[in-house]
């Protein structure tokens, strides 16, 4: 009787558990890498008018400027090679409570490397991890079967998608729009 039992409710846990899995929405589509199998945002950009220097420099000024402490994030600058590398982090939110209220969800770290080239440059974002204990790769979000799921993940992929994309947005207007020199003796 007890087997009976057992195996009932462990049935009902399961369906249960069925149950919620499939009142998920879907999670948000976000650019997966098919070699290395990691979330990843790559574009090479065409700047034919200028040079390999004028666009380096762009890149480290946008490094300089958007991120509150560069010398924490900045991990390896090579003027020779023209490439910038760089392990910035931002934060995350859990889905609102009852009376809206959001709550931390923590941080996520990810590299981004731009490399400038005669007239282009290339950005990578990439290695996309949830700052924990250990290594937990945000890849893991989308893994329903994981013992710690939870709803927030999807939350969690979301925010990450629409941070990247106003990270670069910022970056590919900082290097590509031509900023107005102040002409001093023109007054």
């Amino acid at each position: 009787m007890k087997k009976v039992i057992t195996i009932i409710l462990i049935s009902l846990a399961t369906a249960a558990q069925a149950q919620k899995k499939e009142a998920l929405p879907p999670p948000p589509v976000l650019p997966i890498d098919s070699i290395t199998n990691l979330i990843t945002y790559e574009e090479v950009i065409e700047l034919k008018r200028l040079t390999a220097d004028e666009i380096y420099k762009r890149v480290a000024d946008w490094f300089n400027t958007y991120f509150k402490n560069p010398t924490e994030v900045i991990r390896e600058k090579n003027e020779e090679k023209k490439t910038i590398i760089g392990k910035p982090r931002f934060k995350i939110y859990n889905l609102p409570d009852k009376q809206g209220v959001k709550t931390d969800g923590g941080l996520i770290q990810y590299t981004i490397t731009v490399t400038a080239r005669e007239g282009r440059f290339k950005y990578e974002l990439t290695a996309y991890n949830w700052k924990q204990t250990s290594y937990f790769a945000c890849e893991k979000w989308y893994d329903t079967n994981l013992s710690t799921f939870n709803a927030n993940y999807y939350e969690y992929l979301k925010q990450l998608d629409t941070t990247t994309r106003e990270i670069v947005t910022n970056l590919k207007n900082s290097i590509t729009i031509d900023k107005p020199i102040k002409d001093k003796d023109n007054w």
